[in-house]
């Protein structure tokens, strides 16, 4: 999803509201646009920005243009400028205006501390601790001239140079029968022709190496970028969060984190990220010689399948756990330096799904705390869904970003309707101006009034994540994605979760007897590929299938972690082998269906919400009548609406755009003039609302409550 697209992402941040200066009036610069904003304590509309690439005030234009004629009230920002690195004082000063100037235009800024924004001063401070690259290759024997070139990375964080190059050993895998798969290390016999970051090269002497087999190099090239699992990581991500202390700082950003990235199908081809601190963790886990089981795991030369399976296993359990140690340590350090109330954006999922993401992260997804669940691009909604309940937060976002203005028509819509909300990553630079999107939006955030808890997703598909990060495995690569998007398909909304968060405990049973995940309890889990799963992952299962929840289960254990042969063990009252339409036939039979619209949607709290705009991209019309739990609803507005009632058919809570009519048990609403609004309980059991509007509420408004708030629109360019 990503390799064609790189380049966009740093383009469309610099470019973003490249616009000639609109003139405004003159505010005071605590109420400047406030009027277009939602309360700060509502999840906000995002927009992503950045001040430019130079340290002059230009910046100033763009932020008077978001501040006057948009709603948007957080700025993912980042400053990606390889001559002006965070970690510099000129660079510091600079940002600080910058957020400083967003707050007198009423904006709010999560600013991008990444030390991927520094990597020349990390260098500076430790030269000897760089990430580097490992590439084995084999080359048939007999065979004169052995090389292995570098590669060159580059995201949308920039391009990570290339340092050093060297050789790291020359082996000889025998292919005779009675020795087959043997690994001889050699250390003569060939000639060093050259060893550089371009590409490390030797030479082997006619009839030097005769027979059968294979000579295996093993080259390792070194990168500008921090090694993953040196000390020194942790230690400088707080030290550039504590120069930032001094900043009023809104929240702070960390996209994509991970290793560098790979666009290769990493060690299944032989790419290996490498490192002495790496080597003395895989030690300490129980491997090994790191050099040598990486000869292991990508040719099978030098041991048996089990030591390369549990060699596998080891590696890429390391690169979950570190980089699930260093998006802990960004979300408990920005808490603290900044405060509770700091927003953490962006997303950890990075796209070259899913061979790309296990090697820079092991899908470390789920385990990379952010107060909402994030992702970007096309990621799967079982996913976004997924990480809204695991994060806590009543919605998920999902950065996206096209060259055209139409795909963010689809996606906003599709997005409010699981739930989730867009943070705008504007490419085209007229994006902003588009009123029908806009328009869409301002519509769209009226939910966020009443949404108090994720999307309900009946079904739990549960992955075995060792199993998925395992390429000798027959499973690397199976998220349950596919098994989940079906179930979509066929109306049963699901949410796809690894099977560690067993192991970390959020996934679990809860007192009321359901499997649970966040606000979520599960009418069904789906457990696939158990492969290399522990005993206590069956223990859960066991009581999984003795709970409310039913359980079924795909799939068989046949090794464990460490690559022993292992029973398959039993699961009482599991049912085996399930297909997407059996699951979806089980939820149907479960209930007792009741005439509803397709796209009716279900927050975890009993809140429906209907959102369309297929034929409209500015908001379809709303004609429909639905049960939402026991009671009968009927309503006419345009493009959002969503109610919450008691069990006793009182009104709980309400939102929707251009409301015409709402009837819902004991409550009516009729308005001879639509109307953007956003009513709600309070904790003192009266209704308060919000207008969406300029003029005044009307007499059938005030009836319902004195108490409303005005929300407005930003004016385009030119009012």
């Amino acid at each position: 999803m990503r390799s064609s697209s790189v380049p966009l992402r740093a383009l469309s941040i610099v470019c973003a509201l490249g616009l000639a200066p609109v003139m405004v009036g003159q505010r005071g610069p605590s109420d400047y646009g406030a009027a277009h904003r939602l309360p700060a304590h509502l999840p906000p509309e995002i927009w992503a920005w950045s001040p430019g690439r130079d340290l002059s005030d230009s910046f100033k234009k763009s932020l008077d243009l978001i501040a006057a004629h948009t709603n948007f009230g957080l700025l993912s920002t980042a400053m990606r400028a390889p001559d002006h690195e965070i970690a510099e004082p000129e660079t510091h000063d600079h940002l600080k205006r910058v957020v400083e100037y967003a707050h007198q235009r009423g904006l709010r800024v999560a600013l991008d501390l990444d030390i991927r924004l520094a990597l020349g001063t990390f260098l500076k401070r430790f030269p000897d601790e760089q990430q580097w690259m490992l590439r084995i290759r084999s080359f048939p024997l007999p065979v004169q001239r052995a090389e292995i070139a570098s590669r060159e990375l580059r995201d949308h964080m920039g391009q990570y140079l290339l340092l050093d190059g060297r050789l790291m050993g020359v082996y000889r895998v025998s292919r005779k029968r009675e020795a087959a798969g043997s690994l001889q290390e050699l250390k003569e016999g060939f000639r060093i022709l050259e060893q550089s970051k371009a590409r490390v090269a030797i030479e082997v002497p006619p009839g030097a190496l005769q027979g059968e087999g294979e000579l295996v190099l093993a080259a390792a090239f070194c990168y500008r970028y921090p090694d993953i699992f040196s000390p020194a990581v942790l230690q400088f991500q707080r030290e550039l969060y504590e120069k930032y202390r001094d900043v009023p700082l809104d929240g702070v950003m960390k996209d994509e984190w991970g290793f560098p990235p790979v666009y290769t199908q990493g060690g299944r081809e032989g790419d290996f990220w490498f490192s002495k601190t790496m080597a003395a963790e895989y030690a300490k886990a129980g491997g090994g010689d790191l050099l040598r089981d990486c000869v292991l795991m990508a040719q099978g030369a030098g041991g048996s399948y089990e030591q390369r399976i549990a060699a596998v296993n080891r590696y890429m359990r390391l690169i979950l756990e570190r980089n699930a140690k260093i998006e802990r340590a960004f979300y408990d350090d920005v808490k603290q330096i900044f405060g509770p109330q700091a927003f953490l954006v962006v997303h950890a999922t990075w796209g070259f799904m899913p061979i790309g993401d296990a090697f820079k992260n092991g899908y470390v997804w789920w385990w990379a705390p952010r107060d909402y669940g994030q992702t970007d691009e096309f990621w799967p909604l079982p996913i976004r869904t997924s990480l809204a309940k695991k994060m806590g937060g009543p919605v998920w976002y999902n950065q996206f970003y096209h060259r055209d203005v139409e795909p963010y028509y689809r996606e906003v819509w599709r997005d409010a309707a699981a739930g989730g909300r867009v943070n705008f990553l504007p490419y085209p630079r007229e994006l902003w101006r588009d009123r029908t999107l806009m328009r869409a939006e301002s519509r769209i955030r009226l939910l966020n009034y009443v949404s108090r808890t994720p999307l309900d997703c009946p079904v739990a598909v549960v992955f075995g994540h060792a199993a998925a990060l395992n390429w000798v495995g027959p499973h690397f690569g199976d998220l349950g994605v596919d098994f989940a998007e079906q179930l979509w398909k066929l109306g049963s909304r699901a949410d796809v979760i690894p099977s560690t968060e067993v192991e970390s405990g959020a996934l679990k049973i809860s007192e009321d007897g359901w499997v649970s995940y966040g606000a979520q309890r599960y009418r069904a889990l789906v457990f696939l590929n158990p492969e290399y799963e522990p005993d206590a992952t069956f223990d859960f299962l066991r009581r999984a299938a003795a709970s409310k929840t039913m359980l079924f289960l795909r799939g068989r254990r046949n090794f464990s972690f460490d690559g022993r042969p292992a029973d398959n063990p039993r699961v009482p009252g599991a049912s085996v082998d399930p297909s997407p339409e059996r699951v979806a036939q089980f939820l149907y039979n479960w209930h007792s269906p009741r005439e509803w619209p397709a796209d009716l949607a279900w927050l975890t709290d009993g809140t429906c919400i209907l959102a369309r705009g297929a034929r409209n991209p500015a908001g379809d019309p709303i004609d429909e009548s639905f049960y939402c739990g026991p009671t009968k609803v009927s309503v006419k507005a345009v493009g959002v609406f969503a109610i919450k009632l008691s069990p006793s058919g009182e009104l709980e809570s309400l939102a929707g755009s251009e409301i015409k009519q709402v009837e819902a048990g004991k409550f009516r609403l009729e308005l001879s003039e639509p109307a953007d609004l956003a009513l709600w309980r309070g904790d003192d059991g009266a209704l308060h609302g919000v207008l969406q509007d300029p003029s005044q509420p009307s007499e059938a408004l005030l009836a319902l409550t004195k108490d409303w708030k005005q929300l407005l629109d930003a004016p385009p360019p030119g009012q």
